[in-house]
């Protein structure tokens, strides 16, 4: 497990210590109140991205979206980013009633399976609830009957984008781009960016057919998008709105929202069915709080299920689904610890390793939302 390797490390060498991916040393901050200290409260200085540009060029043409991107271009297109969110709900009754819509005909399809006597794949009605929501929003539909081998499509184009972009062959092109054309590793990257391609192109189709048509106001992220776009072309101003950008933030809501959501999703329901006491006593809680009425849980009844909060905690803690985490770059010069880190240091905030830590959460290994509540259950 990678986080019990970034305890130990940390044990052997504090917690702030250098790691080597290939030539490239990077700095790994491996306690919780240093994480805190650093990329929290200074969190600027910690906004870089440490980027393989070259290999984004020659795989995608260059770096676009929001996750990889970083200064004014980052900052800009998440400001937008969760502008849009909340002008289309988020946080609000609007969103939340989609979601639920959702999920009412998730609950439909467990229970029709159930009927015709099948076994009841969560994995899959899962990952097609979640990407219905996330396509909804970004393009306007949802993945009903007839759109579902192509959400199937979709899927297996991101898994196996997953599973090459993380194949050895990857790291070294990432490091060395020259080396593409050793034979062995070419077919990896061949392969990798003939997938990527065909992913983007889905994400080009579905931009290609809302210039055909923008709605003002707009009904999905990607005319909000298109009508930002067309107001800054107007007055003439420059501008971070293109259709290179708009790709790639489509992608990285995809795959940010589809991947970790269903993950998460199916993580909690293994925790919950290998740990049937705790089942049994969200169950209790929620029999108490919603009792007999027919009627959906929602994020008003929240505050009122203080158990349930902490079983979702601890299935964050134990899913730990980012392992690795994203590596940042310094803007400025720090200092951590006494020790002076320069700009452009490539830095990492080791969650995993804060999860896993056996100070912070006793018997880490242990599924246990109790963890999480003071001694009134709260």
């Amino acid at each position: 497990m990678p986080e019990q390797c970034f305890l130990r490390w940390r044990r052997k060498y504090g917690n702030i210590f250098t790691i080597w991916f290939g030539e490239q040393p990077q700095v790994c901050v491996a306690e919780f109140n240093k994480i805190i200290e650093t990329f929290q409260k200074d969190g600027e200085a910690y906004s870089g991205r440490y980027k393989f540009e070259e290999f984004d060029k020659l795989v995608r043409g260059g770096t676009y979206g929001i996750i990889m991107t970083e200064g004014e271009l980052w900052r800009g297109q998440r400001r937008f980013a969760l502008q849009i969110f909340r002008d289309f709900g988020l946080g609000k009754n609007l969103m939340q009633d989609k979601i639920l819509s959702e999920l009412e005909l998730l609950f439909e399809r467990i229970e029709e399976e159930i009927k015709l006597g099948k076994d009841v794949d969560f994995g899959e009605n899962i990952d097609i609830s979640v990407g219905s929501i996330i396509n909804n929003f970004l393009f306007g539909y949802r993945f009903d009957n007839e759109r579902l081998g192509e959400f199937r499509q979709l899927k297996k184009l991101m898994d196996i984008i997953l599973d090459t972009g993380f194949h050895p062959s990857m790291f070294i092109i990432r490091l060395w781009p020259s080396l593409r054309h050793l034979p062995y590793v070419n077919y990896y990257f061949e392969y990798l960016k003939g997938v990527d391609n065909q992913l983007f192109d889905f994400h080009k189709k579905q931009i290609k057919e809302h210039l055909n048509s923008i709605n003002s106001p707009p009904t999905d992220f990607v005319e909000a998008f298109l009508l930002e776009k067309q107001q800054k072309d107007l007055i003439g101003v420059p501008h971070d709105f293109t259709i290179e950008q708009l790709v790639g933030v489509a992608n990285d809501l995809w795959f940010a929202g589809q991947e970790t959501t269903s993950t998460t999703l199916n993580w909690g329901i293994a925790f919950l069915i290998n740990n049937p006491n705790v089942q049994n006593k969200v169950h209790a809680e929620l029999d108490s709080i919603i009792g007999d009425f027919d009627r959906i849980i929602t994020t008003a009844d929240r505050s009122s299920l203080p158990y349930l909060n902490a079983t979702i905690n601890e299935i964050q803690r134990m899913a730990n689904l980012v392992p690795l985490n994203v590596a940042h770059k310094l803007t400025k010069d720090v200092k951590i610890d006494g020790y002076y880190i320069p700009k452009d240091t490539i830095i990492i905030p080791q969650i995993s390793a804060v999860l896993a830590d056996g100070e912070i959460f006793e018997n880490p290994e242990e599924f246990s939302p109790e963890r999480f509540l003071d001694k009134m259950g709260n």
